[in-house]
């Protein structure tokens, strides 16, 4: 008991000259602090957005008049038109990005825009879906007079149906009633004559299920575009337990040129002529590192965030006042082009007919277009993809070998509605195309940049806690890592964000202990800047990256 006592004495003298020993640090340090800074990081930069460049004239203007008004990144309702544009092509037709080869290429394509919740997504989508809202109304219009058409022709045709069975129980009952052998050919053929029930053309869907998403891309073979604010919310059904089939689905619609058979219990077989599916929606910066993370690991690697070619991470606008009459020239030419493209034959517009090795209507590059896109590929597979050190941004610049001629072929058809032009894709769409590639690979490379973020996700996880008072003045490296938060799970990211947040004016370190014989092993304890929890400064994931 004597020495218990004594050791026990001993550990208190030691805690007391500690805690004494931390609180005349804390009481040493200067008692002015300065405004903590936010924790942000440098984002990989991207080119301005060169309407120029990248746009017909038709689409120009009304893109630029929409951002303009909002206002909004111009790039958001750019890559949401060119997605719309694709899907609404779909499989209609091709394009053959060699001149001799078999190669074909279906122009559908997915994409989403990066951003904060301020940065207007959402109304950025809805400007660049408006022309859907017009195809939509006017599709469901034929639909009702051809659905009363129906209703009266299925009248006369059951009546008739009732009439003859009525003639055949009767001759089968007594031969006077009439030739039963007859009246059963004549069923026969009131049979082949039942009427149709006509089909809804669609062309977008918000919400649906894989199992019903098939029955529409049955009824509607050139396909279809899923829209999703939230493409967080799309991707995480992919990955349920039970619904592993899904993101197989999903994988193969992103090619746009196979059938595809489904067979389920209750909801029996369906038979998809042709899967050809386009996504477009919005992710916030936080999110897509999830998944990103998820991207980057080897086993669970499977191409799909590399097909979201069209994905635009552009620098933030900054609000501006705006309050002026939308450009009505602008959106009714827009809008035509639209209308133009759901209804072409592209076989009238300068295509050729499908055969045995095309299962579409194909367009071709003409001699000039043929040319840029032939160098263009040489730079992507002879200097670009040997060199490129980052595994996941290789695998998404090799996708471009379908961005390029399905970019062009889109761009062209776009100029083919605008002005009648009938001719194979031009040299002109080819360098929009290649423009469009060179735009995308910035953003592609800022996007896949955010998992190189050398400790910011812990510097901002541990400025949150700090904010919100989870620490206490005068904590240590392991009191944060003992806690296990998100992000800050291990001793090299807890180290990595206290430097963050020193640096930043958020703490202040004083090394304790260590003095002498039995005062433990030196320590670093960080008192907190008053002013980064009563100023509620933000963890910078609300915050644009900068």
């Amino acid at each position: 008991m004597r020495v218990g006592s004594i050791m026990d004495d001993a550990v208190t003298r030691g805690q007391s000259f500690l805690d004494d020993v931390a609180e005349q640090a804390l009481n040493r340090a200067d008692p002015v602090w300065p405004d903590p800074k936010s924790i942000q990081g440098v984002l990989q930069p991207v080119p301005a957005f060169d309407p120029e460049a990248l746009l017909p004239e038709v689409l120009r203007n009304w893109i630029m008049d929409e951002a303009d008004r909002m206002p909004c990144s111009p790039d958001y309702i750019a890559a949401g038109a060119l997605v719309s544009l694709g899907s609404l092509i779909g499989a209609r037709c091709a394009i053959k990005p060699k001149a001799r080869d078999a190669w074909l290429i279906v122009p559908n394509l997915w994409g989403g825009i990066v951003g904060l919740p301020s940065a207007k997504k959402s109304p950025a989508i809805s400007a660049a879906l408006r022309p859907f809202d017009r195809l939509v109304a006017e599709a469901m219009e034929t639909y009702q007079q051809a659905m009363a058409s129906f209703n009266s022709e299925w009248v006369v045709y059951e009546a008739q149906k009732e009439a003859l069975q009525g003639r055949i129980k009767a001759a089968a009952k007594d031969a006077k009633k009439g030739n039963l052998e007859s009246i059963a050919h004549e069923f026969l053929d009131h049979q082949q004559k039942k009427p149709e029930m006509p089909v809804l053309q669609r062309y977008k869907s918000n919400d649906t299920t894989v199992e019903k998403l098939g029955e529409l891309l049955r009824d509607n073979p050139y396909g279809l575009l899923v829209i999703r604010d939230e493409l967080v919310g799309l991707v995480a059904t992919w990955d349920r337990e039970g619904r592993e089939g899904e993101r197989a689905f999903y994988l193969e619609a992103w090619n746009g040129n196979a059938s595809f058979d489904t067979d389920r219990i209750g909801r029996g077989s369906i038979f998809i002529p042709n899967l050809c599916v386009s996504i477009f929606g919005g992710i916030q910066p936080d999110k897509l590192v999830g998944y990103l993370e998820q991207a980057a690991n080897a086993l669970a690697n499977d191409g799909m965030l590399q097909r979201f070619q069209l994905l635009v991470y552009p620098d933030h606008r900054h609000w501006e006042w705006r309050d002026r009459i939308p450009n009505k020239e602008a959106r009714d030419n827009a809008f035509a082009v639209f209308e133009a493209l759901a209804e072409f034959n592209p076989e009238s517009w300068g295509a050729s007919p499908a055969d045995d090795f095309a299962k579409f209507p194909y367009f071709r590059f003409d001699e000039a277009a043929q040319e840029i896109f032939i160098e263009w590929s040489g730079d992507l597979h002879r200097s670009k993809l040997p060199v490129e050190e980052n595994p996941i941004i290789a695998q998404h610049l090799a996708k471009f070998d379908k961005l390029f001629p399905a970019l062009a072929l889109i761009l062209h058809l776009v100029d083919c509605a605008a002005t009648g032009r009938r001719t194979p894709v031009t040299a002109e769409s080819a360098l929009r195309a290649g423009a469009w590639c060179e735009y995308l690979e910035a953003h592609a490379r800022r996007c896949y940049g955010l998992l190189t973020d050398d400790g910011l996700r812990a510097a901002q996880a541990l400025a949150d806690k700090v904010r919100l008072g989870k620490l206490q003045d005068g904590f240590t490296a392991r009191d944060v890592r003992r806690n296990q938060w998100r992000s800050l799970t291990t001793e090299e990211a807890v180290q990595a964000a206290l430097d963050w947040l020193e640096d930043e004016g958020w703490l202040r370190s004083e090394p304790v202990g260590g003095a002498g014989p039995g005062t433990g092993r030196r320590t670093q304890r960080y008192s907190i800047n008053p002013k980064a929890v009563k100023a509620g400064i933000s963890d910078g994931s609300h915050d644009e990256l900068a």
